[in-house]
């Protein structure tokens, strides 16, 4: 008997926490871009679908508050070179990516802590990804960058 309830409180052990440890099991994903494919000054309006160089990275972990985003482009000798960089994280999902993000034109800070939102992160390679960015204050679609992905990590 005493073999028996053994093997019951073992099966019950393992089935009580194997499920709770593939529940804790996140995802985690990394892309990256080489080719970027659209950007919008939202300071100017302009927009720029041409490029000299760019190269963007992200990689974030689904549903929780650990990311990281930046690309550098450069649109062509003498014109602006842009810096998006996520600074705050504020949610994940395994297609997206909100937070605040700092630009830079030309090493000089034009939105500081403005609200974004990366998404699309979640197509295979060759398709693409965008980034909207606002204001401080609110999300909008003012700035813009968009890029191929030319590489991804899923794990």
């Amino acid at each position: 008997m005493t073999r028996f309830t053994l093997k019951s409180l073992l099966l019950l052990v393992v089935l009580t926490f194997v499920p709770a440890t593939a529940a804790v099991a996140q995802n985690t994903h990394n892309v990256w871009s080489k080719k970027p494919f659209h950007l919008t000054d939202g300071d100017t309006g302009k927009k720029y679908d041409s490029f000299k160089i760019g190269s963007a990275s992200a990689a974030w972990t689904e549903g929780t508050t650990r990311a990281y985003f930046r690309t550098v482009t450069i649109i062509a000798i003498g014109t602006p070179q842009y810096d998006f960089e996520l600074v705050k994280t504020t949610s994940t999902s395994v297609s997206q990516i909100e937070g605040l993000f700092d630009i830079k034109r030309n090493g000089v800070l034009v939105c500081d802590d403005c609200m974004g939102k990366l998404y699309g992160l979640d197509q295979a390679v060759g398709n693409y990804f965008k980034l909207y960015v606002g204001t401080p204050a609110a999300y909008s679609e003012k700035w813009h960058y968009s890029g191929y992905i030319t590489s991804r990590f899923d794990f």
